[in-house]
């Protein structure tokens, strides 16, 4: 069973500690498209061997672009996540156009690495599904995989910044 709960700072604590008020594991996750179909971020979820040069190449294309980007390596330590942060709620439609953008442009500079890892954009779709919410993503910074190293945000050679919350404030948001 689902149990969805507002975004509060109590439930952002429960997420960064792992576990909610009774003790039991507690992950948070969001659904990134808003009811009208708007979006606060985009994340590119890189997986599999590769992840890491094909991140690195993306991260590349950013800089060159001028797009702000943060790396989040996965809760499993076997992908990555490119984020993604907006100065206001886009068009869900525009930012995968964004993000498919820079795929492309990645894809045509450095055409010896394929982007096999690639699997797909947050949020999935343009538009909302009929009844539903689209697609929920984990937050980074989850308690458990954190103590190992992972769902955190890295350097381009995976080397976790040592204090998260620094990093995170130097992240420029994107505007339109």
């Amino acid at each position: 069973c689902q149990n969805f709960l507002p975004v509060t700072d109590q439930v952002a604590h429960w997420h960064l500690l792992g576990q909610d008020e009774r003790g039991r594991e507690f992950v948070m996750g969001i659904y990134p498209m808003l009811r009208d179909e708007r979006c606060w971020f985009l994340a590119i979820d890189l997986d599999g061997d590769h992840w890491r040069e094909d991140a690195t190449a993306v991260m590349d294309t950013c800089r060159r672009l001028g797009i702000p980007a943060a790396l989040e390596r996965s809760r499993s330590g076997n992908g990555g996540h490119v984020w993604l942060f907006f100065q206001d709620a886009i068009p869900a439609a525009l930012a995968r156009r964004l993000g498919s953008h820079i795929l492309t442009e990645t894809m045509e500079f450095r055409p010896d690495i394929g982007l096999d890892s690639y699997d797909r954009l947050f949020p999935n779709q343009d538009t909302l599904p009929q009844g539903g919410f689209g697609n929920l993503i984990a937050l980074p910074l989850q308690k458990r995989p954190r103590d190992l190293g992972n769902s955190v945000f890295v350097d381009e050679r995976g080397v976790a910044y040592p204090d998260q919350w620094s990093f995170l404030s130097t992240v420029s948001k994107i505007d339109r």
